[in-house]
């Protein structure tokens, strides 16, 4: 009796050996990575447009500590997708005239920040429904200036902040580039578009506040874009590009 009550306990323990054992084989080869989920999480975190490479890789790492190596470049591939995928939405939104206020700071000869109230429509052109970028022309008005019409180029950069370059107004006189930042552009939409415009070789805040004018088809397309997600990365914890100033031309403003 003795001796079967110690083999019983024999048995026993190896039984809870080898199941401890396949328990740990199987939480390895059961871990399945959510990439739907991860990209849901990482989006809520940093906003529209991510965040630098190595923030993105420490999140990731700290968050799937378990996942391999094809789980971070599938999730990698899908980021880029989606910002991609945001930067094309974005422009094509853009496409199109608008239009509404526009108050423009700047600093006057003394070095006071002064602003200018304008009627502002902006024309957006887009070529493609698969490009970020075009050609456009801004209308400017207010009743001491009377209007003014420059031509400019534009693009949705890979942070989501809309550039643009004023065309020269003089022959040999550099663009006026400014941008606005994602982290400043309080809306996107197919009907509304509010934000800051921020000078990058000129001394020019710009705030605006403009409705869609005339919806703008994409050529070779027959019906205008759909309402869908609305852009805005003014409270977003997000990278954003650099805004330099550098220098003030034209009396301090455009």
């Amino acid at each position: 009796m003795k001796k079967l009550a110690t083999l019983m306990t024999a048995v026993v323990l190896v039984m809870m050996s080898a199941t401890m054992v396949s328990c740990g084989e199987s939480d390895d080869y059961d871990y399945y990575f959510d990439l739907d989920r991860a990209l849901t999480e990482y989006f809520n975190r940093y906003g529209d447009f991510g965040t630098d490479d190595r923030t993105t890789a420490d999140w990731f790492d700290h968050y799937y500590p378990y996942a391999s190596d094809y789980d971070y470049r599938s999730f990698i591939n899908a980021v880029n997708a989606d910002i991609n995928n945001s930067r094309t939405t974005m422009a094509r939104y853009l496409n199109g005239e608008w239009e509404g206020p526009l108050r423009m700071y700047f600093k006057n000869q003394a070095g006071q920040t002064v602003y200018t109230d304008y009627q502002v429509i902006w024309h957006f052109e887009l070529s493609t429904s698969s490009d970020v970028k075009g050609r456009g022309t801004e209308y400017r008005y207010n009743e001491d200036e009377g209007e003014t019409r420059t031509n400019f180029s534009w693009c949705v950069n890979g942070y989501g902040g809309i550039e643009i370059s004023y065309d020269p107004s003089q022959s040999g006189q550099d663009p006026v580039n400014m941008l606005i930042a994602y982290n400043n552009l309080d809306k996107l939409s197919t009907t509304q578009f509010k934000g800051t415009s921020v000078g990058v070789n000129i001394e020019e805040e710009d705030d605006f506040n403009l409705t869609k004018r005339l919806p703008q088809r994409v050529k070779g397309e027959t019906t205008a874009v759909a309402a869908g997600k609305t852009f805005g990365g003014k409270k977003a914890d997000g990278k954003t590009a650099p805004v330099e100033r550098n220098i003030t031309i034209n009396n301090g403003h455009r």
